[in-house]
């Protein structure tokens, strides 16, 4: 079983839109998923909650408790977990980012956004887990994205070559507890969700 969180340590980055997109597109392609929503808002847990669908499930718990709900994906036979974390929370970051196989660190490219990286950074390097960054709620042909990469890659972590334009679809679809990929199967929105997955998964082999 492979597992992924996705971790920022600024609100606003899109982490959870993009886990919980991505956990469908996993699902999608043949993964068993659970999403652990370890964030106090509790994000994900309302879309699990709104969702028509039985998969992916959907498994709320503290970080402290999550050594322990991931044990039981393993007896239930899962093949991937993805875990939702909270932002500004350092103690709890370590503890989960130590878990994982892999962490995905959403940048929306934006001054303040990209001023919040080395923190998450810090965190990972400081756990020794593999980590890569993922553009997120990018506005559309913005110049800063490109400005953002180069920032980015300073780092010397890969960079998802897929970014994720801030688009309604991505809305729309939480709205009504689906996923791009189920809500508009063909538009740019799935494409992207869908080619970012294909790139993380050769990353987590």
């Amino acid at each position: 079983m492979k597992k992924i969180a996705f971790l920022a340590q600024k609100g606003g980055s899109g982490k959870t839109t993009l886990a919980v997109h991505t956990a469908v597109a996993a699902a999608e392609s043949g993964e068993i998923v659970v999403v652990i929503d370890t964030d106090p808002q509790k994000s994900a847990t309302v879309w699990g909650n709104s969702r028509m669908q039985e998969t992916p499930i959907v498994a709320t718990a503290v970080a402290t408790d999550l050594g322990r709900v991931i044990e039981a994906a393993i007896q239930e036979q899962m093949t991937l977990v993805i875990v939702d974390t909270a932002p500004h929370a350092a103690p709890a970051a370590t503890h989960i980012v130590r878990a994982v196989d892999l962490v995905v660190i959403p940048v929306r490219p934006t001054a303040f956004d990209v001023a919040a990286v080395g923190s998450a950074v810090d965190i990972v390097k400081a756990a020794g887990v593999r980590a890569v960054f993922a553009l997120s709620a990018c506005p559309f042909r913005s110049p800063e994205i490109a400005e953002t990469r180069i920032v980015l890659a300073e780092y010397g972590l890969p960079v998802a070559p897929t970014e994720i334009i801030d688009r309604r679809a991505f809305a729309r679809a939480i709205a009504t507890g689906r996923s791009v990929t189920e809500f508009e199967s063909d538009g740019k929105a799935a494409i992207e969700i869908r080619a970012f997955w294909a790139w993380l998964r050769e990353e987590l082999k």
